[in-house]
């Protein structure tokens, strides 16, 4: 192992609290991964609102800025779940790591052009032959698949966009800001802030109706604490009811705990979530063709092999 990929590995496991020479947690103990996005809220409402208490467990909620550090957390044992997407969970079935889709979670994500530059609307972007986008994405992620999705639904030409990789999250939000970049890709509520500051919306992804984002499990997790994940499944779809009927009364700890930039408490829309839900086969489909072009996996997946499909009907049941 490189010093270099040792010293992320250790630092991953000092982020999250978790010693090198500990075992395992308990069966009633989960460490569950969390991103600056809206498909967090859900997780935080629960902890703020003792869910997960009621249901018997111990849950810790840790927060990333970056999915390398969260997906490596995944992957030596520092966490037993994370929000995350279907492209880390193809991406987990290619190299054999075994971490499988339990639900969808629900966000947003805009494509936003800098206050810096020229474009004002999606009917801005260069036709072929015209000047290239520089776009603050992240490569071979969620927000690349997706931004790629919006300029196609609306016809824009894809050989215009030039990918700058652009790992953290708040510096993807600065950079378009300072227009170091020409667009960037963010998830709400930093889509938002980034408009209350002069940037401007080309497209998003509420159209598409479902976007990728889910919560992946590793495959120990699901082999040893079923119980404990359908009961968090139970505490999770409780918090959904919470934040639905009263989303108002949750903005400080969504904000503390998502942890967002405090700005956006009073311009966040917290939307509507559903109780947790499968992905739709055609979306895993879709996003394993698109890795295969882009030479990410080799073949499409069973949904079987990707989706752990019991714990959402397993907590509906028990209710």
């Amino acid at each position: 192992m490189s010093k270099l990929r040792f010293a992320m590995i250790l630092s991953v496991y000092l982020l999250t609290g978790v010693g090198l020479l500990c075992g395992d947690t308990p069966q009633s103990e989960l460490r569950i991964g969390l991103m600056p996005a809206y498909n967090s809220i859900p997780l935080v409402v629960a902890e703020a609102r003792r869910l997960f208490e009621a249901q018997g467990l111990a849950v810790t909620l840790v927060p990333f800025n970056g999915q390398l550090e969260r997906e490596t957390a995944l992957q030596t044992g520092a966490l037993d779940g994370t929000v995350s997407d279907l492209i880390n969970a193809i991406q987990s079935w290619t190299h054999g790591f075994g971490a499988r889709v339990t639900s969808v979670t629900e966000g947003n994500f805009a494509l936003l052009a800098s206050p810096r530059g020229s474009m004002r609307a999606l009917t801005d972007w260069p036709s072929a032959g015209g000047a290239r986008i520089r776009t603050g994405l992240l490569e071979n992620s969620i927000v690349y698949y997706l931004t790629e999705r919006m300029l196609a639904s609306a016809g824009a030409d894809l050989s215009r966009l030039e990918l700058v990789p652009i790992v953290q999250l708040p510096a993807r939000v600065e950079m378009l800001l300072a227009g170091k970049v020409d667009a960037a890709c963010l998830p709400e509520p930093l889509a938002t802030l980034a408009v209350s500051r002069g940037a401007h919306v080309l497209a998003d992804s509420e159209d598409m109706g479902t976007t990728p984002g889910v919560l992946l499990f590793t495959k120990g997790a699901i082999a040893d604490k079923r119980a404990a994940i359908s009961a968090f499944y139970r505490a999770y779809d409780a918090a959904v009811d919470e934040v639905n009927a009263r989303p108002d009364e949750y903005r400080k700890s969504i904000v503390e705990g998502c942890g967002f930039p405090p700005s956006v408490a009073g311009i966040m829309r917290v939307p509507k979530f559903r109780h947790a839900f499968l992905p739709p086969a055609i979306l895993v489909s879709d996003v394993a063709e698109w890795m295969i072009r882009k030479g990410l996996a080799e073949k499409v997946p069973s949904y079987a092999d990707i989706v752990a499909a019991d714990f959402v009907s397993d907590h509906a049941r028990a209710q």
